[in-house]
């Protein structure tokens, strides 16, 4: 140090300003003139040395021919992988022909048998008419709408379900749990629903003209719900006769408590209204396979007496 306690003009870190510029620009000078590296003009020179190019070419045959195999590969494996549109089109538009057409011929059977049953029905009572017994004719009529066989019209209600604005899809039609949030109706909620409309006194249901009777199955298949085996679209509209109180029991009982749990939870939109009249089609009745009428009742001489 001087007396003056500055640094001397020649000591370390004195003024970088009197350095030179370009000291700074080393290393980019460095990369600009010498931008090969050392090992790599080494193995450069020695090639020269033997006689061969300096560097591989990329227009080699080898490397020109092993990217033309990795190209056909990639282009062949794109190609299998890869489903042409329109044979995608074609099959899908040949699948909804298929639904519609078979549909059509569902619809058309399901009016001959409805004409049928009229028919039958007109048969029963002219001969019932012949009878001695007139009651006949009124057993008749009540075992038919106990059993579905046939359309009935009463004072009820109408309870007509939905799904949540813009729920999305479930997969299964398992019981509700608190982890499921989709906002769809599953064929678990109709079967616990129309459950509680029979325990709160129903004598008789249908879900989009379908009637429930002992043989009906409520089934979740893909993202349909299926009632008599026919893919049922929201809303889902409840068609049910009985009492008077029937709307207050049922709100009161567990099918009730479940509707509210759906609409609070779920946002699942519903709508009671009790009507005067209902009216609910007959259900679709399944073909024996079994049973067959009795031509003659068995004598009392066929019965077998037990006994040692």
């Amino acid at each position: 140090m001087t007396a003056s306690g500055q640094r001397p003009t020649g000591a370390p870190g004195a003024d970088h300003g009197r350095t030179d510029p370009a000291w700074s620009m080393s290393l980019i000078n460095n990369l600009m003139q010498a931008p090969l590296d050392p090992g790599y003009r080494a193995a450069a020179d020695r090639r020269r040395a033997e006689g061969k190019p300096a560097a591989v070419g990329l227009r080699s045959p080898l490397l020109i021919v092993t990217l033309v195999v990795i190209g056909l590969c990639l282009a062949v494996a794109a190609h299998a992988l890869r489903v042409p549109q329109a044979a995608s089109d074609k099959r899908r538009t040949e699948l909804i022909d298929g639904i519609k057409a078979r549909q059509s011929t569902i619809d058309a059977d399901s009016r001959t048998i409805n004409s049928t049953r009229k028919q039958i029905n007109a048969l029963q009572a002219k001969a019932l008419q012949h009878q001695n017994d007139t009651s006949l004719a009124d057993r008749l009529r009540t075992l038919e709408v106990t059993t579905g066989a046939g359309a009935a019209r009463g004072p009820g209600l109408v309870l007509t379900v939905d799904d949540a604005p813009g729920s999305g899809t479930d997969a299964e039609g398992n019981p509700r749990t608190d982890t499921s949030n989709t906002g769809r109706l599953t064929s678990t909620d109709l079967q616990i629903i129309v459950n509680g409309l029979w325990a709160a006194g129903a004598e008789a249901v249908s879900i989009n003209g379908q009637r429930i009777a002992s043989q009906t199955a409520i089934r979740f298949a893909g993202e349909a719900i299926l009632v008599n085996f026919r893919a049922l679209s929201p809303p889902y509209a409840i068609s049910v006769i009985g009492g008077p109180k029937l709307a207050d029991r049922f709100r009161g009982d567990a099918g009730g408590a479940y509707l509210r749990a759906l609409v609070s939870g779920y946002d699942i939109r519903e709508n009671l209204a009790s009507k005067t009249s209902v009216a609910v089609p007959a259900a679709a009745t399944a073909p024996l396979v079994h049973a067959s009428a009795v031509t003659s009742p068995p004598s009392s001489s066929s019965t077998t007496q037990g006994g040692s």
